[in-house]
């Protein structure tokens, strides 16, 4: 078996899911709360080439083992949008309900009113409700004798959440992320504050993402070659033996 054709092809393989990590990081720089990924790479095992010579030990390549959701604070923008919600700080989430009842969790806080029969209730930018910390609906309070909504006091009602390890949480999609055994049970807390006005920006390190697809890239090329001479050697040697 020739190890360093299958060597090349792994990290062929390795290599092709890190660019799709990075090049996802990138797509999703302008996407509110998103969390970028790193992902860790690992060495396949090694064997004993020789039963001889126990020292003589060859690796098999390496493998993306995990992805890991990389939590710091995204940059703060602030808008004209009575609305707009942020965390300021790398704990706590929002928790919203989908339509079947589910409940994620999100950093985005791009949020707005939407007419429930003879009421408003505050709702994400996917269209689910935003629980408080009881894990209930919110219905937009407004201020008394007027049709203008009490933001204060709305701000109050908002929920934030946290878990013992963020690292453990499911990634979705929409910018929702889902508890987990490993994430624990999201817990209220009320000492989380809340920033009106403002959203926080993806944290993708546009400068870092794209030095990385470009190493990713030259790893790519080098293993290809890698695979191309291993093929080549073994034609020659088969030629050889005819």
């Amino acid at each position: 078996m020739n190890i360093a054709f299958y060597t090349g092809k792994t990290d062929l393989i390795a290599q092709q899911e890190g660019l799709n990590v990075y090049s996802n990081n990138i797509a999703n720089v302008n996407t509110v709360g998103f969390k970028a990924s790193r992902p860790s790479f690992a060495d396949w095992i090694y064997t004993v080439q020789r039963n001889t010579e126990p020292d003589w030990q060859t690796g098999h390549g390496e493998y993306v083992h995990s992805t890991q959701l990389m939590y710091s604070e995204g940059v703060f923008t602030y808008t004209d949008n009575d609305l707009d919600f942020a965390i300021p700080t790398e704990e706590g989430f929002f928790a919203v309900m989908d339509k079947y009842g589910d409940v994620n969790y999100t950093r985005a806080g791009d949020f707005q009113m939407s007419q429930i029969g003879d009421h408003w209730e505050l709702v994400s930018a996917n269209g689910e409700f935003v629980l408080d910390y009881e894990g209930n609906h919110i219905t937009v309070p407004f201020i008394e004798g007027t049709s203008k909504p009490d933001y204060e006091a709305l701000t109050k009602m908002i929920g934030v959440y946290t878990f013992d390890n963020n690292f453990g949480l499911e990634l979705l999609g929409s910018n929702k992320m889902t508890a987990t055994e490993r994430s624990g049970e999201a817990v209220a807390d009320r000492s989380i504050d809340k920033i009106r006005m403002a959203l926080e920006r993806s944290n993708t390190d546009i400068a870092g993402d794209m030095v990385r697809i470009i190493e990713t890239q030259r790893s790519y090329q080098m293993s290809a070659r890698v695979v191309q001479t291993a093929d080549e050697l073994e034609r020659i040697t088969n030629n050889l033996r005819g």
